[in-house]
């Protein structure tokens, strides 16, 4: 690995993270590792010297009662927008239960949250703690299914379908072209759907060191100085 350079992709797994590596010149090379806690991938990433990591998981909160970046992204997830859940604000991250957080949520959007956005919570707390806001300009929020939509113009069928995964398959074979073997290894905790999403992220993360991704906000920042954003 000494002397290439690379760029990775993180999904939540399992109450753990898988990270594709992947080169940043088109060949062959790709891998996947999975991780306990962020702090271990943080640390290998860097002695890496990966040139930028787009990580699946809310960093920026906003407090804003209508969040014009998740309406953005449900535009251009059309069918596929129910795969985006709404991000919970600053003042969830201190609640103890469900039930004080879709509290705290109203009482700072208007809003309740969905069970799925408050399970996100150990991992968005777990990546505040790691990565600081000095770190995002390497360390990037991203959405898998959006990454997938800007790839192609065609309408994706849910991943965790037969059909959604040859899909998926494809659009990434033009980005890893050994992906049939990446996925023939899979961490153990791993499933087919977060080895997808960490290719994906990765693929966003490519396109962020080449100047060519899309930022979605990134001119706000939360209470924390985490820039509100997510990136294509």
């Amino acid at each position: 690995m000494a002397g290439r350079k690379w760029v990775a992709g993180v999904d939540g797994a399992q109450k753990g993270w898988v990270v594709a590596y992947v080169p940043l010149r088109k060949g062959q090379g790709t891998h996947l590792e999975r991780y306990e806690h962020f702090s271990d991938l943080k640390a290998v990433i860097e002695s890496m010297n990966c040139l930028a990591t787009a990580v699946d998981m809310p960093m920026g909160l906003s407090d804003e009662p209508n969040n014009e970046i998740d309406q953005e992204l449900r535009k251009r997830l059309g069918e596929r927008r129910s795969s985006l859940f709404p991000t919970p604000s600053t003042g969830v991250l201190k609640a103890n239960t469900y039930e004080e957080a879709l509290k705290l949520n109203r009482e700072i959007t208007g809003k309740g949250i969905s069970i799925q956005a408050w399970n996100l919570v150990p991992q968005i707390r777990q990546v505040r703690q790691v990565i600081r806001p000095s770190d995002t300009d390497k360390f990037l929020e991203c959405h898998p299914e959006s990454s997938f939509a800007a790839m192609t113009h065609t309408a994706l069928q849910s991943k965790k379908t037969d059909e959604g995964v040859r899909q998926r398959m494809e659009l990434l074979l033009e980005f890893i072209p050994d992906l049939h073997n990446v996925l023939d290894e899979l961490p153990k905790k791993c499933k087919i759907d977060d080895a997808l999403d960490a290719c994906a992220a990765a693929w966003t993360a490519k396109r962020y060191v080449r100047g060519k991704s899309l930022i979605l906000g990134g001119d706000d920042y939360d209470k924390d100085g985490y820039p509100v954003r997510v990136i294509i």
